[in-house]
């Protein structure tokens, strides 16, 4: 297996999930020989067949929240790994709203579809878990909801970190996700258009400055972005951190090979 990375959806929010103007499908991460689906919202499968990827081959599933726009279609990725339950396999990590429901909330895992998993890892900020070489660290978010993970994902070859739906609270994203790679944002807005939940490309500009990935990579784009091109924005993060920037489009498949923790950042 390549070591890459293959978005299935670059949208989000309400707008995007309702009209589909990008797909909402999430993104995989295959590595160690293992299929990891983050975030697999509405279309999830449907996306995976358009854009080449096996579901059924899927090991582990990370839901950073229970927003629908991250977690509609985890039942059916679960139906699709599990060959409808035949074959009980793969790990579901996630937070305690997604997997067993918190007040009002969820959960987005039914129970049927939990008894053909081996596993449900749930996960609080700060907590991880290591599955055989891969270690998978919840790091901070503030959403407008309880529970929301980010997620740093420590491999022997590279460290991978995933924002999540957060807002900007940049100190505590500077420490949670330092030494990482491959840095993958949710950036909802553009240019200074601030949101409390979500960040904008001036916030996207501040975190990589500090982290100095290698690669800095943004997604989830709202409405607003899409019409103010998330390429351009993408090179506006691009001119002013001098790190490489690309902004995820739907089908995007990235090769993770030349993106190892003894590289200096690229330029």
């Amino acid at each position: 297996m390549v070591d890459k990375i293959i978005f299935l959806g670059t949208g989000g929010g309400r707008i995007i999930l309702a009209t589909q103007l990008v797909a909402t499908g999430g993104f995989i991460i295959q590595t160690e020989g293992k299929q990891i689906w983050v975030d697999p919202g509405p279309g999830a499968v449907a996306r995976a067949k358009q854009f080449g990827v096996k579901a059924s081959k899927t090991d582990i599933i990370f839901v950073s929240h229970h927003h629908l726009d991250h977690s509609n279609d985890l039942n059916a990725v679960i139906d699709a790994m599990t060959l409808g339950g035949i074959q009980k396999r793969g790990i579901l990590i996630s937070t305690p709203t997604t997997i067993d429901g918190t007040g009002d909330d969820g959960p987005i895992l039914l129970k049927a579809y939990r008894n053909f998993l081996n596993e449900t890892r749930i996960l609080k900020t700060g907590e991880s878990v290591q599955i055989d070489n891969l270690k998978f660290i919840a790091t901070p978010a503030e959403h407008d909801i309880e529970y929301c993970n980010g997620l740093k994902l420590e491999t022997p070859k590279f460290t991978l970190s995933y924002v999540g739906n957060t807002a900007p609270i940049i100190d505590k994203l500077i420490e949670a996700h330092s030494n990482s790679d491959i840095l993958i944002m949710d950036v909802l807005k553009p240019g200074k258009e601030k949101w409390k939940t979500h960040f904008c490309t001036q916030d996207a500009i501040n975190l990589t400055s500090k982290i100095k990935p290698k690669l800095a990579i943004i997604t989830h784009f709202g409405a607003k972005m899409l019409r103010q091109k998330p390429v351009y924005e993408a090179r506006e993060i691009q001119r002013q951190t001098n790190i490489r920037t690309l902004a995820a489009q739907d089908g995007m498949h990235i090769d993770l090979a030349e993106f190892k923790s003894t590289q200096k950042t690229l330029a």
